[in-house]
Parts: structure tokens; sequence; C-alpha cells
């Protein structure tokens, strides 16, 4: 099925891109005929084959395969904001201009927040394949105009497209001085909006990416800021134990990034002691993960628990 395709290749799309290109490509006709998945399709596809393999080409002939003679819909319409993506990457500015136009229309009346997320869609595609540069002073007049826009602006999408640019670049490998800026402003810009449309729960969380950010930005005196207001939040709202622990793991690399081993090993023992109450083989191998990118020097923790 399109949607187990879409979930599972997404565990191999960056490792095994061109094995997704061609599933995807075979499963043309049932994206056709699956409004429900199109949109994710679209990403996956325009993802995958454009940013991954930098085949932009191949991604907009496969996008106008799947979309052509469709009528979008108001829940289908970002899968043509996908479409316009890879038809200017492709060097097709006049097709991306139609395709981005049809998703407008599509959207209703107010087509001022789908624009928006429309062009935080294209600087995350321009900072994937390595164009950083062009993408910054897009990025920065789409953030503008959401907040001019104040209410009416799309604060989830906002906040969701900023969160994954912030996070797609802390997970790179490395970072131009320039990628770090965005990634900072993109950290921040995420916790501004899901302020305005969250919980105390998305607080917290903006505050645990903001200090990741810092940590990798070598700012680590903001990260324990940061750090410490997002405990602030948990003990005043209620329990949040996966949270502490990886916030306790946020301290703990920021204290080590400060030169405060003691500090540094006592805020990882917490971490370790709670995670090692955990019973899910999922969450035990994401603290093992990111204990091991924070730590690498250190010796890797079990991922699965340990029997009393």
């Amino acid at each position: 099925m399109l949607k187990d395709l879409l979930t599972q290749g997404w565990a191999y799309h960056a490792t095994e891109s061109g094995r997704l290109a061609g599933e995807l490509e075979a499963a043309a006709d049932e994206a056709r005929q699956t409004p429900a998945e199109l949109v994710r399709y679209l990403q996956v596809s325009t993802h995958t084959i454009g940013e991954h393999m930098g085949d932009w080409a191949r991604a907009r002939r496969l996008g106008d395969q799947v979309l052509g003679g469709l009528a979008p819909s108001p829940e289908t319409a970002k899968a043509w904001a996908y479409l316009s993506i890879a038809r200017l990457l492709s060097g097709d500015a006049l097709g991306a201009i139609e395709s981005e136009l049809t998703c407008l229309t599509a959207a209703g009346a107010d087509f001022r927040p789908t624009l928006i997320e429309a062009r935080f869609l294209l600087v995350a595609a321009l900072v994937g394949c390595q164009r950083t540069s062009e993408g910054v002073p897009i990025y920065a007049a789409a953030l503008e105009l959401a907040r001019r826009l104040g209410d009416a602006a799309p604060h989830r999408a906002v906040a969701i497209a900023a969160n994954n640019l912030a996070s797609e670049l802390l997970e790179a490998p490395s970072r131009t001085p320039e990628e770090t800026s965005l990634m900072q402003a993109a950290a921040d810009a995420s916790h501004e909006f899901w302020v305005k449309c969250g919980t105390w729960e998305n607080d917290m969380r903006g505050y645990y990416l903001r200090a990741l950010v810092a940590n990798v930005a070598d700012e680590p005196r903001a990260a324990l800021a940061h750090v410490d207001q997002a405990l602030s939040l948990i003990a005043a709202n209620g329990a949040a134990p996966i949270d502490e622990t990886f916030l306790q793991l946020a301290r703990a690399h920021a204290y080590a990034l400060t030169g405060d081993s003691v500090a540094s090993n006592d805020a990882l023992a917490r971490s370790d002691r709670s995670a090692a109450e955990w019973d899910d083989p999922g969450l035990l191998a994401w603290h093992a993960e990111e204990r091991a990118r924070v730590f690498p020097g250190l010796p890797p923790r079990a991922t699965e628990r340990q029997p009393a």
C-alpha cells in the first residue's frame, strides 16, 4: 500500500534514495488515486529525488505525472506547492508559477497562509540541496510577512516548518556560519509561533530545541538558560519525564562545553537513570543515539531495558 511505502520508505530515503525513487515511480498511478496521501507522496518524492539525489528534472517529471489532470482541493493543495518547487529548481520557472497559483487558488479565499508555508517549503528545499545562501533572504521575507499577518498568520504551519528547518540543520554533520545563523533563527521562530498556537508543552519543547541549537552553535550558557526555562515550565504545569530526561542530556552537554565536568556528569547521570526506567525500545534507542551524538567518546548505553 502507498501509505506503508511512504512510512517505511522514509526510514531509508537518505541512505537508499535510488531504491525509494524507483518505488515511488512505480506507485505513481496509486498516488493519483489516493487523495489522502497525495501531499505526503509529493513531499517524499520531491525531497528524496530532488534534495538527496539532486535530480530535480526527475522529481518534476514524477510530480507532473502524478498531478497532471487532477483537480486540487484544500486538502491536497500543498501537493502543487511541492510540484512548484520541483519545477522551479529544475529550471521551469513559468511552470513553477503556474503550479503555485493552482495551490493558492485551491487553498481558498485567504491564500496568504498557504503562500507563506510554500515559501518555507522552498527554503527547506534550498537548504537541502546546499543552496542555503539563496534561501536565507526568502526565509527572512516569509517570516516577516507571517509576523505582519498577526492573528491571520498560519502559526502552526510556520512553527512546524521552522522546527523542521532548524532540526535538519541541527542534524547536519557540519554547518557553515550562514547555516548556523539560519538554524538559530529557525529555532527561535519555531518557538515564537508555537507559543502563539500551542500548549505549555509546545513552549517547553521550543526551549529544548533552542537549547540543542545553542549547544551546537557553541553557546552553552544560552543552552543552560533554555533548559532551565523548560524545566520551570514542567515544574509549573505537570510531569513530563521523557522531556526531562532529554533536557538533562542537553544540560550535560552544555556543562561539558563550559568545562564543568562535575555538573556535566551529574546531569548525565540523571538522564541515564531516568532512561533506565523506560521499557520502550524506540525511546531507549533514541536516548542512546542522542547521547552518542553529544558524547561520542563515552561508552554507549544499552538500548534495551536491563532486567531488575
